[in-house]
């Protein structure tokens, strides 16, 4: 399939059955692999259309490229047998059936990334989520998730991942550029639920990069938490994040909305982490639902509204997502170091704490803060 990797040089050829190429359908699937490819330091450089040829003169025209990487895809799945023909003379050439491109290509980078489970997590994100009910048993050996399938409807929870990418994908269909909207991030686990449905969405919709994250950070952070948002989230996303960053933690939250509003006019919606269970003010949230009068005007999207805690750490453990590792100590909701403290429902008898994902009584995920806890 691969020559030499060390120079990472690929090319995208495209036979097709028709003079008539559909220029958007092609500069899709160059935009897909080029992203994908370019994250695993690879070069697309080149696109070849060819008409329809005859095997053996596809072949000859294949053997001619010195690219590390050949892909080999079709304009129709009526000629992707042709295709099946080439596999069996030239296997230096990597095939992807217009038929089954995303689980063709989803192949090919599972491959590539076959040493690091988490660059496929993030290469393949779209794979994964579009087709979680079979793809969740990516780290089936992982002990909690044994914990977790005994607390989940599992097909209860694939259709709620199949709701949360109807709702995401209809919010980037409504604003097709990236400078129109951004997610609302503070390291917790549900929002890094959001952010990778989101980039999943972003992905498999073509959408432009990089994805605007929102962080508006508060007094007495965790370390932890910092070091989770300015390290892994970084190292896993690499550049397909833009950072928008609210430092001066004397503002509030509404402050610091009303000055994003003055600085990006283009910004008009936020995706949110929020669930129903979070506080009695999102009982009866709306998946889009406009901020309060009061406050500078922003669509709110919320997809993830009506997830349950259990529901949250399968899909984050199943696809080995990154998260802080405060909530390996025992504790469940996450904010400031003045409000929040270990669960004490984790506590074990000499004295540490199971990891968030192991509560039993999902009732009481909140009291980890302080406000909430029975201390």
């Amino acid at each position: 399939m691969t020559k030499n990797l060390a120079k990472s040089s690929a090319s995208l050829i495209v036979i097709t059955d028709s003079n008539d190429a559909d220029s958007y359908h092609y500069n899709f699937i160059f935009n897909y692999l080029f992203k994908k490819l370019n994250d695993l330091d690879f070069n697309l450089k080149k696109t070849f259309f060819i008409c329809y040829l005859d095997q053996l003169e596809i072949k000859n025209y294949l053997e001619k490229l010195d690219e590390n990487l050949v892909l080999i895809t079709t304009s129709s799945s009526t000629i992707d047998p042709i295709l099946d023909q080439l596999k069996q003379s030239i296997d230096s050439v990597c095939v992807l059936k217009h038929a089954d491109f995303y689980s063709h290509t989803a192949l090919l980078f599972t491959r590539l990334c076959k040493s690091n489970p988490n660059l496929n997590a993030f290469i393949n994100a779209d794979h994964l989520v579009y087709n979680f009910e079979r793809t969740h048993l990516l780290n089936s050996d992982d002990m909690a998730l044994s914990f977790l399938s005994k607390k989940i409807n599992f097909t209860a929870l694939c259709a709620k991942v199949k709701h949360s990418i109807s709702v995401i994908e209809k919010c980037i269909r409504k604003k097709p550029s990236n400078r129109q909207s951004c997610i609302s991030f503070n390291g917790g686990k549900d929002c890094c639920v959001v952010l990778y449905l989101y980039y999943a969405c972003a992905l498999r919709l073509g959408y432009e990069f990089p994805l605007n994250v929102l962080i508006i950070n508060i007094k007495h952070s965790f370390a932890e938490m910092d070091h989770f948002i300015d390290s892994e989230i970084i190292n896993f996303f690499k550049s397909s994040l833009n950072f928008i960053v609210f430092d001066d933690t004397s503002k509030s939250l509404k402050e610091c909305l009303f000055e994003l509003k003055s600085s990006n006019d283009d910004l008009d919606t936020i995706l949110m982490g929020t669930r129903r269970t979070d506080s009695s003010y999102f009982k009866t949230m709306l998946e889009f639902s406009p901020t309060d009068k009061d406050w500078p005007e922003y669509m709110r999207v919320n997809p993830i509204l009506d997830w349950k805690y259990s529901e949250i750490w399968y899909f984050i453990r199943a696809l080995g997502l990154p998260y802080c590792s405060l909530y390996d100590h025992g504790y469940t909701s996450l904010d400031s170091k003045m409000n929040t403290v270990p669960n004490k429902a984790l506590l074990k008898p000499d004295g540490t704490y199971l990891p968030a994902y192991l509560l039993e009584n999902e009732e009481l995920e909140r009291e980890s803060r302080t406000k909430h806890a029975k201390l």
